[in-house]
């Protein structure tokens, strides 16, 4: 069988304070997620039939885990995809990021060979478009979990990692089924200029 071309991340972000969190209204909460106050609780690798999954308490070992497996794909194999959505605004900045906090080695890469689906399905449309991974999931008949981004914090307060697990994998199988649709329709050949 022939090694895919490509494989899919995501991640789940959690504030690194998450006193009073609750207690905050929405748009104070909206303002945590960034990589300065907010750290990633899960980061998600999909590669042909196999996920990888990694989480915990030491954001660093996530880190290094992550970009160990990348670096096992990617290889010396520049031609490989790396596929996300909304993966060059949130994703990778904030990998990459955190990253440079830790002081965590990356493994060198060329912002062509990311696919960001949302930039792709959109046609690079810039502004508020509506469109989250979920909603298109919906609309393409992919099945989805009663959970989204925004229960990750509630959920890291009540150390409910399993249900997060289970939503990175979901999100991973649904940008993956994405990216095969993308690929049918020839929207992956979308190019900005």
């Amino acid at each position: 069988m022939q090694e895919p071309d490509y494989f899919v991340i995501d991640i789940e972000t959690c504030p690194i304070v998450l006193d009073n969190y609750e207690s905050l209204d929405e748009e104070s909460r909206i303002k945590l997620i960034n990589p300065i106050d907010s750290k990633i609780i899960a980061l998600g690798l999909k590669y042909g039939d196999s996920n990888q999954i990694f989480m915990g308490e030491n954001e660093k070992e996530i880190l290094e885990d992550f970009w160990e497996a990348w670096r096992e794909i990617k290889g010396e194999n520049n031609m490989i995809k790396v596929v996300g959505f909304n993966t060059t605004s949130f994703d990778i900045p904030f990998i990459v990021t955190r990253s440079f906090i830790h002081k965590v080695q990356i493994f060198p890469f060329t912002i062509k060979s990311l696919v960001d689906l949302r930039e792709k399905i959109t046609a690079y449309r810039s502004g508020n478009t509506r469109g989250k991974l979920k909603e298109y999931a919906k609309i393409i008949g992919l099945p989805i979990k009663d959970v989204d981004g925004s229960d990750i914090a509630r959920l890291c307060i009540e150390k409910k990692y399993d249900i997060i697990k289970e939503y990175l994998i979901n999100d991973l199988i649904i940008t993956d089924e994405l990216y095969k649709r993308a690929k049918e329709t020839n929207i992956t050949f979308i190019e900005r200029w």
